[in-house]
């Protein structure tokens, strides 16, 4: 494995404690680049009702065209259920169309539902698939202001041959961590390395570890070469609510200079159930009674971060500032 890069010293306490720290510099535009995301949202038909019992998606995207961000990005199961094309010109279309020039897509296992995600790839065109590789890979990346964001396909890594070493994936984003000069890093992908919740998918029936199963299994070998090149924030969506994750190495171990995940499943779908006791003790945040989205701010050596509900919904608040590694 190559050599870890040099890190930048941090204070742990600077970072479990999000104390705010000085960023300088910003973009050439006159303001640091705004982004938000969330993930699992439009449903197969128009919401009835408000609360959290019924789907909540166009709150979410009157949610973004408030805050007017730079970029959304959307975490996967962006369309339900079967993110066929009909779907997304009934539903996801009339909400959000008119975000799609600054929506930046990873797909979700509801976008496989169509074989391929096709109609997923055929909606969002260039948007899912900017190299214009041939099948579509469903990941890239690009840079936003001072930072480098790559956009993972995490549904592929449960199918053969996976996401380790050797693959397709994992070898393109070695290739493209390596040629980043950027200080900072951000990843995002559908599903979460870190989970706490009641059920999973691709789980062994015989395996009956609380919380467990095999779902984060296919995902580790991209989670550690993210930590090993020094990935700053990992955001993910799938479990249907809001957890903020300790920095943590590729092992689970909190560490000064860890890689930050959150999962911000809570784009209007439905909400779900915690996991089962004891709450896993990386686990810093998590709230699963209100839809709303994360906002980030990314500023030249480090970056905000803030819940926001969405109207109607209950108040939480989660917010900070962390350097980058």
């Amino acid at each position: 494995m190559p050599a870890r890069p040099v890190r930048r010293s941090l204070v742990v306490a600077a970072l479990l404690s999000a104390t705010v720290l000085v960023a300088p510099g910003a973009q050439a535009g006159g303001h640091d680049p705004v982004i938000v995301a969330v993930g699992d949202l439009a449903c197969q038909s128009f919401p009835q009702g408000q609360g959290t019992a019924t789907c909540q998606s166009e709150r979410i995207a009157d949610l973004i065209r408030d805050i007017d961000p730079d970029r959304f990005l959307a975490l996967g199961d962006i369309q339900y259920n079967n993110a066929k094309l009909t779907e997304f010109l009934r539903v996801w279309d009339k909400q959000f169309g008119d975000l799609v020039d600054i929506t930046s897509p990873a797909p979700g296992n509801h976008e496989y539902g169509t074989s391929g995600a096709a109609d997923y790839f055929e909606y969002f065109g260039e948007r899912a698939n900017p190299d214009g590789t041939d099948p579509p890979t469903g990941y890239y990346s690009f840079d936003l202001g001072e930072w480098h964001i790559v956009s993972l396909n995490s549904d592929v890594c449960g199918d053969d041959p996976g996401c380790g070493p050797g693959t397709p994936q994992h070898d393109w984003l070695v290739a493209d961590l390596a040629a980043s000069d950027a200080d900072c890093t951000l990843a995002y992908m559908h599903h979460p390395r870190y989970d706490w919740r009641p059920w999973q998918k691709w789980v062994d029936e015989h395996d009956t570890t609380p919380n467990g199963g095999s779902e984060i299994r296919p995902l580790i070998p991209l989670w550690r070469l993210m930590y090993d090149r020094g990935v700053d924030v990992v955001l993910s969506a799938h479990n249907h609510l809001y957890q903020r994750w300790a920095p943590q190495d590729g092992r689970g171990n909190v560490v000064a200079d860890g890689t930050v995940q959150f999962t911000v499943g809570t784009g209007g779908r439905s909400l779900y159930s915690f996991g089962r006791p004891p709450r896993p003790d990386n686990l810093e945040v998590t709230q699963n009674k209100a839809y709303g989205l994360v906002q980030m701010t990314l500023h030249d050596g480090s970056y905000d971060y803030r819940w926001i509900s969405a109207d109607g919904q209950p108040t939480f608040e989660d917010s900070g500032t962390v350097a980058c590694n």
